[in-house]
């Protein structure tokens, strides 16, 4: 088990959009109508992480190239790579990218980074290879394609799987909380201005955090409440700031970055 006490401040934390879509609440929210709530729509974008660090630069997720396989009516904005570019960051420059779950949004441009190690959940890896094992990944939200370049990167010695609480790097650990999928992470970074705990999928939304809602899709409905009562449990408990993975508000509460790339990223620490 890591603890906050040992980790050191990031240099900078950014929060990098390169898709959106419009979604209702009722579509995203398990049996939304049993809360009683008005239905709306809610503005969902699509984002990777990049984490600054003493020892270089570590992403969490990387995206999918959404112009050229649309899944879900996703509006392509400003591409992984595009992103990077405006950053100033050479894929093959990057020391680490954090996984946090295998769906196609969050691990499509694994490829770029050919010299990162790659950290991963155990029963991700558990779950998706005994899929792929099985011929039965048709119709899932993990490729073939996607789950190839985890193989490589295992066959090449760069794939680290965790199944406990761990500390990465001098900043960064990770958590595993399952739900949404079997080896689902949530990722804490320290900051100079205290912890973040970057959601990704364990909690979409800001409103899955307000009320432990359990979003539409998860391979185990208990894991994802589960999740979210620790992803709050841990907030309180680490003082931490608390960063849904798809919740376009993000971007009204955070600062843009300066420059160019002040169009696809914001600050979080």
């Amino acid at each position: 088990m890591w603890d906050l006490a040992t980790l050191a401040p990031a240099q900078r934390v950014l929060s990098v959009k390169y898709a959106d879509r419009l979604v209702r609440r009722s579509d995203v929210f398990h049996d939304y109508a049993e809360h009683g709530e008005p239905d709306g729509e809610l503005a969902m974008d699509y984002n990777f992480w990049v984490v600054y660090g003493d020892d270089g630069i570590t992403l969490v997720d990387t995206g999918y190239d959404v112009a050229a396989r649309d899944w879900l009516g996703e509006i392509p904005r400003t591409s992984t790579p595009e992103s990077l570019d405006l950053l100033g960051i050479d894929p093959a420059a990057v020391v680490r990218v954090v996984t946090t779950h295998f769906h196609y949004d969050h691990i499509g441009h694994l490829g770029l980074f050919p010299a990162a190690e790659v950290i991963s959940g155990g029963a991700e890896y558990d779950y998706w290879f005994g899929k792929r094992a099985a011929g039965a990944l048709q119709a899932e939200f993990a490729t073939e394609a996607d789950l190839a370049v985890i193989e490589r990167a295992e066959n090449e010695g760069r794939l680290r799987l965790v199944r406990e609480p761990t500390q990465i790097s001098a900043s960064i650990a990770v958590h595993p909380v399952g739900g949404h999928c079997p080896g689902e992470l949530v990722v804490v970074v320290q900051t100079a201005g205290g912890p973040l705990i970057l959601a990704s999928d364990a909690a979409h939304f800001y409103e899955q955090l307000e009320n432990e809602w359990p979003f539409f899709a998860f391979t185990d409905l208990g894991e994802m409440r589960s999740g979210l009562a620790t992803i709050n449990r841990m907030a309180r408990e680490l003082g931490a700031t608390v960063v849904p993975g798809h919740d376009a508000r993000t971007r009204e509460r955070f600062p843009a970055i300066d420059g160019a790339a002040g169009a696809v990223a914001v600050v979080l620490g």
